[in-house]
């Protein structure tokens, strides 16, 4: 039978098109397993096997949370089938030079990525090398496969024009995480969890119950740690700090004393900021987030939460501190530690999240 989403795909193409899609298609599939063995992703992909294969390009949605393109190819039957590839997010791919307009639908194209464990033919894609021999780092890696002419290797470069102008003025600035292992992917089995919470935890769908995939934007805290840029921006009285992922705004009052315990709860909180020397001290509560990370480890909305903001060195890092304290989901504390560094140049881009449909 013949793969239903090419069906959709020929009924909103013409007759030309069709017959160009049909007839193009060679199979080159192939699947292995590493030698060395790397971390098995418990939310979809299995990073411990790669696919690779070729095909032809029948769409390309360029967008937010993730980048989208569809191959056709035939399986070993030689039956047509359309992969859909997933890419990491247009906010990582354009910091890394690659942009929309790259890859052209009718394209044929080489790909290799992870294989998903939910959908068939859905895979993580890393790499994709065009018809002119370019190759197109669109995941994690940055070591090219097939080919020396890359895009995407690079680290995130910023405006040179804008960088030679942009002025430092302390903690108000644009900030970016340094390479620091997220806290809110760490699976349950690396916490001890109350029962509760353990019990939530085993629970989580992370494909059917994951708010993010809907372009929900994450609560607090789970909103911190994100790799994209924040900017502080001073108010008349207090500050707002603006992020690129999910166009979030948050707002840390400077001029409350009570903490904001008669404030609705709602998924960022109520947060409070004060000044200790060159320090940034934000006590957040009054959250009703129900999700602690990313992967399924529950919150109550006893959570509170302390974050603390130094810039350091020559003004160009900002050492952060996260403590949160739940006593319905762990018996202690948890603390996570990170850096942002600034780049001269760099923005808070436009997110606009799109649900795939």
């Amino acid at each position: 039978m013949e793969n239903r989403r090419l069906r959709d795909i020929r009924k909103l193409t013409g007759a030309s098109d069709r017959r160009r899609i049909v007839a193009a298609f060679a199979l080159s599939l192939v699947v292995w397993t590493p030698a060395v063995s790397g971390h098995h992703s418990n939310v979809e992909y299995d990073r411990d096997t790669v696919v690779e294969f070729e095909g032809e390009t029948v769409s390309v949605l360029w967008r937010n949370p993730h980048v989208t393109v569809e191959v056709a190819t035939t399986d070993e039957s030689g039956e047509t089938v359309v992969w859909s590839l997933e890419g990491a997010a247009v906010s990582s791919q354009r910091r890394r030079g690659v942009t929309d307009g790259l890859i052209a639908v009718g394209d044929r194209v080489r790909v290799a990525g992870f294989p998903s464990t939910r959908r068939p033919e859905h895979m993580l894609v890393e790499h994709l090398l065009l018809p002119d021999g370019v190759e197109l780092l669109l995941g994690s890696t940055r070591e090219p496969r097939w080919s020396e002419r890359e895009v995407g290797s690079s680290e995130w470069t910023v405006d040179p024009a804008r960088a030679s102008t942009d002025q430092a003025s302390g903690i108000l600035r644009v900030w970016t995480r340094g390479r620091v292992r997220p806290w809110y992917f760490r699976e349950a089995e690396e916490f001890e969890l109350t029962e509760w919470a353990a019990a939530h935890a085993a629970e989580f769908d992370p494909f059917e119950d994951n708010p993010l995939l809907d372009c929900t934007p994450p609560g607090m805290p789970a909103l911190m740690g994100n790799p994209y840029p924040m900017e502080f921006v001073e108010t008349d009285r207090d500050i707002e700090l603006r992020f690129e992922e999910f166009d979030v705004v948050r707002m840390i009052h400077m001029d409350e004393a009570d903490g904001g315990h008669d404030v609705a709860a709602s998924p960022l909180g109520h947060s409070v900021g004060r000044w200790e020397g060159d320090t940034l001290v934000v006590a957040t509560n009054r959250i009703n987030w129900p999700h602690f990370g990313r992967v399924g480890i529950p919150q109550s909305e006893s959570v509170e939460v302390v974050e603390r903001f130094t810039v350091v060195d020559e003004e160009d890092r900002l050492d952060y501190e996260l403590t949160i304290t739940d006593p319905e989901v762990f018996a202690g504390s948890f603390t996570w530690e990170a850096h942002y560094n600034w780049r001269p140049g760099e923005v808070v881009g436009r997110y606009e999240c799109t649900v795939e449909g």
